[in-house]
């Protein structure tokens, strides 16, 4: 199976292709749903949409064989905000023949490729505002995006600035992507923000060759 592009980007009142392959050596139904992505406290919230028109909605890929795939946004009126949503590509289950032996087991996949319709205003500069609070013995980290695109974050961390050769002591390696206007948060259990050290946010994003250092110090705390 071979999707192109696996991350979708679409222009203010735009439209998309989506190319699909299928290197299987035998036939594939898909089906295609749409859904909302939104984040609500922290949490990642999907639910069906109405805003796309996709075609064909469901389809039929012989093997070796490619289907392109085209998305018509419904919302003509100007968008302040970089609009999210998710592609769900979702394998039909079929009868297959049960003459090829025993032991062997069919997987019905399912893709969900993340959606993106541009605002209708340049995008604000990617940047992130970071807090962080003690609770319940571990150290959490939040970051806000006030920006009016999504912005993806690959790592986080804590490093201790005052050590000459600073190492990340703690490190979150989960992709996260936090949306316009929303927030997400890391938990790290083990880290301890005692005493004068001045400690540090270790935060590698999408698309940067060197990480960015956030003094903690500098930081409002976040109340709970």
């Amino acid at each position: 199976m071979t999707i192109s592009p696996v991350i979708v980007h679409i222009p203010s009142q735009g439209r998309a292709i989506i190319t699909v392959r299928n290197d299987r050596a035998h036939e594939v139904m898909y089906q295609l749903t749409l859904l909302r992505w939104f984040q609500q406290d922290g949490v990642d919230h999907f639910e069906p949409t109405q805003d796309f028109i996709a075609s064909p909605p469901h389809f039929a890929l012989a093997a070796h064989a490619t289907q392109v795939i085209r998305l018509g946004f419904r919302r003509p009126e100007r968008l302040p905000l970089e609009q999210s949503y998710r592609l769900v590509l979702a394998e039909v289950p079929q009868v297959r023949d049960t003459q090829r032996g025993p032991g062997r087991v069919d997987f019905s996949m399912q893709y969900a490729l993340p959606v993106f319709v541009a605002p209708a205003q340049p995008m604000s500069p990617p940047t992130l505002v970071w807090q962080w609070r003690q609770e319940a013995g571990a150290v959490v980290l939040r970051a806000d995006n006030p920006c009016t695109r999504h912005m993806v974050v690959n790592q986080v961390g804590l490093t201790d600035a005052a050590h000459p050769n600073p190492v990340v002591q703690h490190l979150s390696q989960r992709r996260v992507t936090v949306l316009a206007h929303a927030w997400r948060e890391w938990r790290f259990p083990e880290a301890r923000l005692e005493g004068p050290l001045p400690w540090q946010i270790w935060v590698m994003k999408d698309g940067q060759e060197a990480p960015e250092h956030v003094p903690v110090g500098q930081l409002p705390r976040h109340a709970c």
